[in-house]
Order: structure tokens, then sequence, then C-alpha cells
């Protein structure tokens, strides 16, 4: 994918500093240690299942489980295993159902702040993304096998990128297109993701930027993925093999305090709602069901307005603009994760062929070494004859 220029600075120091930081593994599956390679052997070729049973908790250490065990700190995190995002539009046909997720409890926020994003939430600009799951920012993927890791990393761009877009829906509502905080969203990596099988890790950050036709506008981003690692499980005598688990406790550590505190600056400019009646409902108590996943035809208006609004356009064709628009921006994303497969690929091919010949180039040397030194064992062998036959005619 395109990243170069695009990223901020700022997210890439992040990045490094996240994989700087250092901390021990405070937790093991139910086995010992020191089996690990007998077991990443094992489950090779078995179910996701087993995969994500044995070796996801040491890759992704999960934030709630750290928290019982003491990180008093984590306590405003929370995680979804296998929940599909009922509450929030999918960016395609599929509706995301990552492998496990990190997101925000309801308890991070104040009953203020609980009130203002019920209010401002909808399934375009979702606030919960399951019944228990507040704008999450990091997704792991676990799949089986060399094409199950790829699968898992379009699955990742998929979820991410709804993460992402959900961030910067939430500040467009807050402070505007054209507010300054607003555009610093732009290139900056707002979510994670982890896809890994039993033999490697990979480690993205996920970003947008506002196209330059509408200014910086939520209906008009371009996503991004920015590759931060891979790991090995296997090789290298294990060295590499609790890397992503430092990275996600860094996460946790630092970036997570940053992500909550962004959402409650943008919850801070937004109005009071109005006293809801008995009979009033917020959006984001609406799923967005696969059969009712029509848009709101306009914006929701206060009780108190009760001035004529000329009509909007229908919400169906609202909602083909929508699809249309998600799709291209889906086929612009598969389209850019083929061509990083592919230009990975040439890149290897051109790797073994210098290596091909550049070992062909020495053998050829080698072979002009050996004929010279032959032809001077020649003439030596000839000179002493020489010598020889001279001293018997003498």
């Amino acid at each position: 994918m395109r990243t170069s220029g695009l990223l901020q600075s700022a997210s890439k120091k992040l990045c490094n500093d996240l994989l700087a930081g250092e901390h021990s593994l405070d937790q093991h599956p139910c086995y010992p240690i020191e089996r690990t390679d007998d077991v990443l052997e094992r489950i090779h070729g078995l179910n996701e299942a087993r995969l994500q049973r044995d070796v996801t908790p040491w890759v992704v250490p999960s934030a709630e489980n750290l928290f019982f065990s003491g990180q008093k700190q984590l306590d405003y995190m929370g995680e979804e295993i296998q929940a599909e995002w009922i509450r929030c539009e999918p960016m395609g046909v599929s509706r995301p159902k990552p492998d496990f997720a990190v997101g925000l409890r309801r308890t991070a926020f104040q009953d203020d702040e609980l009130r203002k994003l019920e209010n401002y939430a909808t399934p375009q600009g979702p606030f919960y993304f399951t019944p228990d799951l507040c704008f999450p920012f990091l997704m792991c993927e676990a799949k089986t096998g060399r094409i199950g890791i790829d699968q898992a990393d379009t699955q990742n761009i998929h979820s991410a990128s709804i993460a992402v877009r959900a961030m910067f829906k939430l500040y467009h509502a807050a402070y505007g297109a054209d507010h300054d905080r607003t555009k610093m969203l732009s290139g900056q990596i707002l979510a994670f993701s982890v896809s890994h099988n039993n033999r490697l890790v990979n480690l993205y950050g996920h970003y947008a930027v506002a196209g330059s036709s509408n200014g910086n506008r939520a209906e008009n981003l371009q996503f991004f993925r920015h590759d931060i690692a891979m790991f090995s499980l296997t090789m290298y005598d294990g060295r590499e093999r609790y890397s992503a688990y430092k990275f996600i406790r860094n996460l946790y550590d630092k970036f997570g305090p940053e992500h909550l505190r962004r959402i409650q600056d943008a919850v801070g400019q937004m109005a009071s709602p109005a006293q809801r009646t008995g009979l009033s409902f917020a959006a984001s108590d609406m799923g967005l069901d696969r059969e009712d996943s029509q848009r709101d035809s306009g914006e929701t208006t206060s009780q108190e307005d009760s001035q004529f609004r000329t009509p909007g356009e229908p919400a169906s064709v609202s909602l083909k603009k929508e699809t249309r628009r998600v799709r291209e921006q889906m086929d612009v994303l598969l389209q850019q994760l083929e061509q990083q497969r592919q230009d990975g690929r040439d890149q290897l091919e051109q790797q073994r062929q210098d290596s091909r010949d550049q070992l062909e180039q020495q053998r050829k040397e080698s072979r002009d070494k050996e004929e010279k030194m032959g032809r001077q064992l020649g003439q030596l062998v000839s000179m002493v004859a020489r010598l020889q036959d001279a001293k018997s005619t003498s």
C-alpha cells in the first residue's frame, strides 16, 4: 500500500517506541513454556480454534486478563471474541467479526459523556460496535496456513478501516470538517491490527487521509495500512517469539490512554442532548441488520425544532450511493494489497536472480582461476623438465 509521505512522523515514532519498550511475559497458556516449539509444530494444519486457544493469548495478551491479574490501569478497556459488529455499518457486504478485538468499556465514560455519545451515535457513526464494546482500536485475526494469514490481513483491513472511520465521524460531528483538530487526524494511526498463524506474526497500523476534493470530510476518506513489523514464532531460536506480546503490552500502556483522551476531547465539544420523553430512544440503541441497513434520510433534529424542512433525497438513493462509494474504497484497498503482494514477489524473485547471477559469476571466476593455475602449473612442469634435460646432457 502507499504509505510514504502520508503517515505522520509522530505515528512512525509511536510505532518505534512501542516496538522498543520491554515487557516480560506475565502469563502463559496451560502448558510449560519450554514445550512451545512442540505446540507450534503440532497445531500446524489444525483448525483455527486450536491456534486461538494455544498461541493467540501470548501473541496478543488479553487486556481484561491483565486487569484481573493486577494491571489496574487497564480497567477501562473491554474486549470481544468473535463478536459480530452489529451496531456499525460495514464497508462491504459482510460484517466484521474479528477473532479478538480490544476497545473501550462503557465505564470508561462519565454519565454526561455517555448521554452525548448515545445521542450522537448512528450505524454510520457508531459509538458501540457490539452491545458491549466501544471504539475498538486493536483487532486480531488468527488463521492457519500461509493463505490463511493473507485472509487475516484482508479481514483486518476491513475492521480497522471501520474503526478509523468512526474516529473521523466523531471529530467531524464534534469540531466540524475544517477544524484543525479534525484535520490533524489525517495521516495519524488510529487503530492497530495483528495477523498471525503458527509461524508468523504481522503488525500493522491503520490510518486515513481526507480526500482533497471535499476538504477534510469524514465522507471522503482514503484508508491506508502501515507495515510495522513481521515476527517469526519459530525461527532464530525463538528470539522474536514474544516481540508481538511486548508490542501489545506497550500499546495498552501508551496508546490506550491517548485513544480514550482523544475521544473524551471530542465528546467535550458536543452539546448536551435534550431531555428525552418516555417514548424517545437513542440511535445507538439500534443494531443494523443485513435486511434493514438503510440510512436515515437526514440528520436527527431537535424536538423543539418545529420549522418545516425541505425533504432530502430518498434513503434508498443515499444507501446506493454510500454502498457504491464503500465498495469502490474496498476495491482500491484490495488492489493495493494485491499490488503489495506482487511487489513482494517481484522483489523476492529479483533477489533470487541476483543471487543466481552472483553465484554464476563466482563459479566463472573460480573456473578461470583454476585454468590459470593449471597453465602456470604446466609451464612450471615444462621448465623443470627442460632443466632436467639440460642437466642430463651436461
